[in-house]
C-alpha cells in the first residue's frame, strides 16, 4: 500500500505525457512533414540549399523540445520540376510515407495542388504558380500574384527614371507575368514604358536584344531575365556608353553573383520583400546562427532561396503551434488561416493569412549591388505601396 501511495504521488507530480492521436504522421513523438523540390533536372542548381534550409528551422524547433512535446521529421521527394513528377511524388508522401502535411518549394506544384485539396492535407511553400491562389489548404508568405503593385514605381520614379524598357523571357503558361506587374506599376507611377522585349536564350542573340534597347533609349531597364543574360545585355549596353540610371534585375540578390561576375553586376538593384541580411538585427542574427548549427555545409547562407525555404519550414511550424495539442490537418488548416500577424520571427512584414490569398506583396527593401561588385548596399527603409485596382 506503501508502495502504491508513492507510486501515485510521483505520478501525478510528473508532467503529462503528450497525447495520442490518430491524425497521419503524427504520434506521441513525432510529427512527419514531406517536402516536395526539384532536386534534379534544369531547375535543380537553384534549389540546392533549400533541405538544408528547411533542416535548419525544423532544427531549432526540436532543439527547443518540438511543437507540443514532439520532434518534426522529414521525408522529402524530386519532383524533378515536372507536373507529373509532383503528383506522384506526392502520392507517395501522402499515401505511402504517411506524412502529416507537405512544404514545396516547386515551379510544379500545380502537379497536386488538386489531390492535395481533396486530401485535406495542408501545404506551405512558394508559391510561383497561380494555383496557389485557390486553395485554402495552401499557404505562403508571398504569392506571385498577377495582381499588380505601385511599389516598384514609386521606388524607380523616387531614383529618376523617367522612361523604361522591360526585358523577359518566354513564359510558361502556369506562371503569372511579373514583366506586366513592373508595367502596370510603372505606368501608375506615370513613367513611360517604351516596349516590352521578349528574348528566347535558345533562338536569340543578346547583341540583338541589347541594340534593340539602345535603339528605344531608355533610362530605366527592368530585366525578367536569368542573371547571365542579364549581365550580358548590361555589360553591351555600358560598352555603348548608354549605362542606364536605373537598372533592376528580378533575380539580382544573390552572392553567388557577386562572386561571379564583381565589378560586372555594380548597379544592379534588387527589390526583396524579406529583411536584407546587410540590415542585420535579431531576426537575421537567428537565422544566421540557425543555418551555423543545423546547415554548416552551406557555406553561404545568405542567399534568397536559402531564406526564402527557412520562412516556408517556419510557416510549418506556425501552422502546428496553432493546430492544438493533438493536431490534424483540418485544425492546420483553420488555425494558420486565423494567424493575423506572421512575420517569421521578423523576417519579413506581417502577414494576414486570413485575407492574404492570392494577394501581392506591397512592402520591398531596395538593394543595390556596390561599385567594386563586393556586396550590397541597403537603399533606404523598406517602401510600401498599395494594389493598383484593376
Amino acid at each position: 500500500m506503501l508502495l502504491l501511495v508513492a507510486a501515485v504521488g510521483c505520478s501525478s507530480s510528473d508532467t503529462p505525457a503528450t497525447p495520442a492521436c490518430s491524425s497521419p504522421g503524427v504520434t506521441q513523438n513525432e510529427i512527419k512533414a514531406g517536402l516536395l523540390l526539384p532536386d534534379s533536372g534544369p531547375l535543380a542548381s537553384g534549389f540546392l540549399s533549400v533541405r538544408s534550409a528547411i533542416d535548419a528551422r525544423f532544427g531549432v524547433t526540436n532543439a527547443a523540445g518540438g511543437v507540443h512535446g514532439r520532434k518534426i521529421t522529414l521525408e522529402w521527394r524530386d519532383d524533378r520540376g515536372s507536373t507529373v513528377a509532383n503528383y506522384v511524388g506526392a502520392r507517395d508522401l501522402v499515401e505511402q510515407q504517411h506524412v502529416f502535411g507537405l512544404l514545396e518549394t516547386s515551379l510544379t506544384a500545380s502537379g497536386s495542388a488538386q489531390y492535395l485539396a481533396d486530401q485535406g492535407v495542408p501545404v506551405s511553400g512558394l508559391a510561383i504558380e497561380k494555383i496557389w491562389s485557390q486553395y485554402r489548404n495552401m499557404f505562403s508568405f508571398v504569392y506571385d500574384s498577377s495582381a499588380a503593385v505601385d511599389t516598384y514605381g514609386q521606388f524607380v520614379k523616387s531614383q529618376g527614371g523617367t522612361r523604361a524598357v522591360i526585358v523577359q523571357p518566354a513564359l510558361s503558361a502556369g506562371l503569372t507575368n511579373p514583366a506586366a506587374q513592373y508595367y502596370q506599376s510603372l505606368e501608375a507611377a506615370g513613367i513611360p514604358i517604351l516596349n516590352t522585349l521578349n528574348f528566347n536564350t535558345s533562338t536569340d542573340s543578346i547583341q540583338g536584344l541589347a541594340a534593340k534597347v539602345i535603339a528605344l533609349g531608355p533610362d530605366t531597364v527592368v530585366s525578367m531575365m536569368g542573371n547571365p543574360e542579364t549581365v550580358q545585355l548590361l555589360n553591351l549596353l555600358r560598352s555603348a556608353g548608354k549605362n542606364p540610371k536605373v537598372m533592376i534585375s528580378s533575380g539580382g540578390y544573390d552572392q553567388q553573383l557577386l562572386r561571379t561576375y564583381g565589378p560586372q553586376v555594380a548597379g544592379i538593384i534588387t527589390p526583396v520583400f524579406h529583411l536584407p541580411f546587410e540590415a542585420g538585427g535579431p531576426a537575421i542574427d537567428a537565422y544566421s546562427a540557425a543555418m551555423a548549427r543545423y546547415a554548416p555545409q552551406i557555406t553561404q547562407p545568405n542567399q534568397d532561396i536559402a531564406v526564402l525555404s527557412y520562412i516556408v519550414a517556419d510557416t510549418f511550424v506556425r501552422g502546428l503551434e496553432a493546430a492544438g495539442d493533438c493536431p490534424t490537418r483540418q485544425s492546420f488548416i483553420n488555425g494558420l488561416r486565423s494567424v493575423t500577424n506572421y512575420d517569421a520571427g521578423g523576417l519579413i512584414s506581417p502577414v494576414n493569412f486570413k485575407t492574404n490569398l492570392g494577394r501581392p506583396v506591397t512592402c520591398y527593401t531596395f538593394v543595390q549591388v556596390n561599385p567594386t561588385g563586393t556586396g550590397y548596399n541597403v537603399m533606404g527603409p523598406q517602401l510600401c505601396g498599395k494594389e493598383i485596382a484593376p
